[in-house]
């Protein structure tokens, strides 16, 4: 896999990165609650978006290992 050196990275550290990706939009909400005084129930919007963003870096992840699995001589 030296020819897709970003489909190796999906692979190898997939369920990270979605974790990171789909942690951001509540660590931006929170960062905002804490920095700019938004108000509090935004933080259910915050948790909800994560879990959204998570669903989706996940089913993505989970696409790109199953092409490599599939598309990609080892």
């Amino acid at each position: 896999m030296d020819q897709y050196p970003t489909i190796a990275l999906i692979v190898r550290h997939g369920r990270w990165i979605a974790w990171a990706v789909g942690a951001l939009p509540l660590l931006l909400v929170a960062g905002g609650i804490l920095i700019f005084g938004w108000p509090l129930p935004l933080l259910v919007g915050g948790f909800m978006t994560a879990g959204v963003v998570f669903l989706l870096m996940k089913s993505y992840v989970e696409i790109v290992q199953a092409v490599a699995d599939a598309l990609i001589p080892k």
